[in-house]
């Protein structure tokens, strides 16, 4: 073997560990490069998972919100409701004095002084005369309002002329065909006359 040949033999095989060092070098990098981006994926899904689970949380959280305001409100629309209604019936069973003398039919009215005692106790009684199909019809009328006051006065008159009748406080007042047939004007006779009646 000459010397020449020995030389190309050695830059052959210098070359070709160049070749396999570059080789084995490429590959390391590229076993570094995945791992990188394998750690990257890893904790891209992880933030990912994470960032999904507070998106379903605060769904929840606003379909619970919803239905809750939704439950307000209708609750709150349903008592509105039922307020008005039981307004409607109390202002249907209230009347002015001024107009009792125009209903037909026989019927009571209890004129409701707002300073007497004793008012609470007259409302339970006429309740419970309501409570029966078979009562007799009975309105209220309320001396606070300004359409009654006038009929508030130091002396009574129970005429059936609407232009004088006069009560002193809370009077209950019978009415037959627009005409005044008995009038209770003292707790003992009111009280005792819806007891009567129930």
């Amino acid at each position: 073997m000459t010397k020449e040949n020995k030389k190309k033999g050695t830059k052959k095989i210098d070359e070709a560990k160049k070749e396999v060092k570059e080789s084995f070098e490429e590959k390391e990098k590229n076993i570094k490069e995945a791992r990188k981006q394998l750690y990257y994926k890893n904790d891209d899904s992880s933030s990912d998972e994470l960032s999904k689970l507070v998106k379903i949380i605060l769904i929840v959280t606003g379909i619970i919100i919803v239905f809750y305001l939704v439950t307000v409100v209708v609750t709150e629309k349903a008592k509105e409701a039922s307020d008005k209604s039981e307004q409607a019936e109390i202002q249907y069973d209230s009347i002015t004095i001024g107009s009792m003398l125009k209903i037909n039919g026989s019927f009571y009215v209890l004129i409701e002084d707002s300073d007497d005692i004793r008012l609470s106790e007259y409302t339970t009684f006429i309740q419970t005369i309501k409570a029966n199909p078979d009562a007799p019809t009975i309105y209220t009328a309320d001396l606070d309002s300004s359409f009654n006051k006038k009929y508030l006065s130091d002396k009574t008159n129970y005429e059936s002329d609407m232009s004088k009748f006069r009560v002193k406080g809370t009077t209950l007042v019978r009415i037959k065909d627009h005409k005044i047939t008995n009038v209770y004007d003292n707790y003992d006779s009111i009280s005792k006359k819806l007891g009567e009646l129930d």
